[in-house]
């Protein structure tokens, strides 16, 4: 336990820091847009490279197998009785559309991947890589489709952002028996060391610009963040336990399981909330209270996973 708020006191520090960059202006909006794509195009595809490396063995194998099926069924379940429950409300289509999304879709990536590195080292960013490759098969084919309220699946793009690559390339890499000389994975690894303090940075650096007086005014937001950061990692949680006692799993395997479930909303859902104006300011402010709430949920479901698993 007192690693997990270490863990979380050098989150807060990296996050602090880009909140006071932010305010100085020595991070204006165009920096923070050009560090994002530093991170997910190259520092954040290193770091999941690096972790391919962790040794192999039957038990860390069907460990990824049983991440990634529950991966799809915590989707495909929360997807489809989310949207049953929110079509019998008299909430606007689009904002139904914003809240099924954003309870569904977390932050699997910017804030999952270097959480999950921080908390359960290599095996547990593989783990997590396998995830959000799950993330990807459902968000780029409901998701959009909800979102762009079209018929039209853009199945290409699920495999074709630098993360998904660097995922499928990792788990490659884990199953074969090769393993990289010391200098490259040093090398690899020296780059995906800057996942952690860059993300936080740039973290702290969103929520210095948000609004309070916008952000905290709108109660569908809350039932939100209820919902995306309390009840469904609760209803995973029971889920992964009741699987436990069914079949061996890993303490890594349970706790990633949760943990990847209990992240604010993505931030993928504003970028395409924006890109075909499906209520793009209610989604922004959405994902921002989540964002504003996650430290101290995250902090919860991180030490009730490590003691209860």
């Amino acid at each position: 336990m007192v690693q997990v708020y270490i863990v979380f006191f050098k989150i807060s520090v990296f996050m602090l820091l880009g909140f006071i960059l932010n305010k100085t202006r020595v991070i204006d909006m165009r920096a923070e847009k050009t560090l994002i794509e530093i991170l997910l195009k190259a520092v954040l595809p290193f770091s999941i490279i690096a972790s391919s490396q962790y040794t192999f063995t039957g038990e860390a194998l069907a460990g990824i197998l049983a991440v990634g099926i529950m991966g799809a069924v915590y989707y495909a379940v929360s997807l489809f009785v989310i949207r049953l429950i929110l079509s019998h409300t008299k909430i606007q289509e689009a904002d139904s559309r914003i809240m099924t999304t954003c309870m569904v879709f977390a932050n699997t990536g910017f804030i999952g991947f270097p959480l999950m590195e921080s908390l359960y080292g290599d095996y547990g960013l593989l783990l997590a890589a396998i995830f959000n490759l799950v993330y990807n098969m459902f968000f780029y084919t409901y998701g959009a489709h909800l979102l762009s309220r079209q018929p039209h699946f853009k199945i290409s793009e699920m495999f074709t952002s630098t993360v998904s690559i660097a995922s499928v390339l990792a788990l490659i890499l884990f199953a074969v028996p090769w393993r990289m000389p010391v200098f490259i994975h040093e090398t690899i690894s020296l780059v995906g060391d800057m996942t952690v303090p860059l993300a936080m940075m740039i973290m702290g650096s969103m929520l210095a610009g948000i609004s309070p007086g916008k952000v905290f005014a709108d109660p569908k937001q809350y039932a939100v963040s209820f919902v995306r950061l309390l009840l469904l990692p609760a209803l995973v949680m029971l889920a992964v336990w009741g699987v436990s006692h069914l079949m061996p799993l890993s303490h890594e395997v349970k706790c990633v399981t949760v943990l990847m479930c209990a992240l604010p909303c993505g931030s993928m859902n504003v970028m395409y909330s924006e890109k075909y104006n499906t209520a793009p300011e209610f989604c922004a402010r959405t994902v921002a209270l989540s964002m504003v709430f996650m430290m101290a949920t995250l902090l919860l479901w991180t030490g009730v996973t490590n003691t209860v698993f």
